[in-house]
């Protein structure tokens, strides 16, 4: 597993830096994270107010909010499996589905609902085939990523 290898703790670390920022700003929420030493379809849970609030995945880009802009379109690229997951959860559990994203050189935290409390899909979004990079330590795969536009994505600041 990746999250076992250096670069993978190092991620996994800024992920939690993320996690611990939204918490910072906003105390009446609890994540429960999902465990590290096995794969899980979402990083973890929201709890507010003693109930299941919201499935959570985070990820971490070493990008600025500009380059994502100008670069990129302003979409945030996710592999197309890992939305749907979520967004079966979301349905099962009837909670939202929401996304997570930490540009790592401002230090800067976006959240997007993906689905809403019915595991419908928030928002219309792009899928397509792409090469992108395998995992965190590197290769190539291909596979159908998503392509979230940011335009509804809220900034924690």
């Amino acid at each position: 597993m990746d999250i076992k290898t250096k670069r993978g703790q190092k991620s996994l670390e800024y992920e939690r830096e993320a996690i611990e920022k939204f918490s910072l700003i906003h105390p009446e929420y609890r994540f429960i994270e999902t465990p590290k030493k096995r794969p899980a379809a979402v990083d973890g849970v929201f709890m507010k107010g003693g109930e299941l609030n919201s499935v959570v995945e985070v990820k971490v880009r070493h990008l600025t909010r500009r380059q994502l802009r100008e670069a990129f379109g302003d979409t945030w690229l996710i592999t197309y499996e890992k939305v749907e997951a979520g967004r079966a959860l979301s349905h099962l559990l009837r909670v939202p589905f929401i996304g997570m994203l930490y540009l790592l050189p401002e230090k800067r935290l976006l959240t997007l609902a993906i689905t809403n409390a019915k595991g419908e899909w928030a928002l219309e979004f792009e899928r397509r085939e792409t090469t992108t990079q395998k995992c965190i330590n590197g290769g190539e795969a291909v596979r159908v990523n998503a392509f979230l536009p940011l335009a509804t994505a809220r900034e924690h600041t």
